[in-house]
């Protein structure tokens, strides 16, 4: 398990068919898809032994320019171990205190500025589990 995987996040506007992609409806019912791939699951997740120190993780669009990350929020964080430190509006890093055990998930806000500045999210999840 790494403590810095590099996450990448790639989107397309309307359906795409090919393996490991997620489909999602944005704040205007415009479908999109995205794919993670990298962290420690090739897929954007992120698992850690807990007890180890800080995880950060390096998440980066490689998506059209047309993509931003709006925002990071976090699910299932109730020992509060995850937070964004975003890098403008296209990468950042999630970094996992990994001081308790717990199941939670990151979702990236996406805008689409080409689109009317609609919004949606993507989210794998993160795992910080027992040594």
């Amino acid at each position: 398990m790494s403590n810095s995987p590099n996450i990448t996040l790639d989107l397309r506007l309307g359906y795409t068919p090919d393996a490991g992609w997620t489909h999602v409806t944005a704040t205007n019912g415009s479908l999109y898809s995205y794919k993670y791939a990298g962290g420690d699951d090739g897929a954007g997740g992120m698992q850690a032994k807990a007890g180890r120190g800080n995880d950060t993780a390096n998440v980066q669009l490689i998506a059209d320019g047309r993509y931003t990350i709006f925002g990071v929020v976090f699910q299932n964080d109730s020992s509060n171990q995850l937070s964004w430190n975003g890098n403008g509006n296209r990468a950042g890093n999630i970094v996992d205190q990994n001081t308790a055990v717990e199941n939670a998930e990151y979702s990236v806000l996406i805008t689409d500025t080409g689109n009317g500045n609609t919004v949606f999210v993507c989210d794998p999840p993160v795992k910080n589990v027992p040594q």
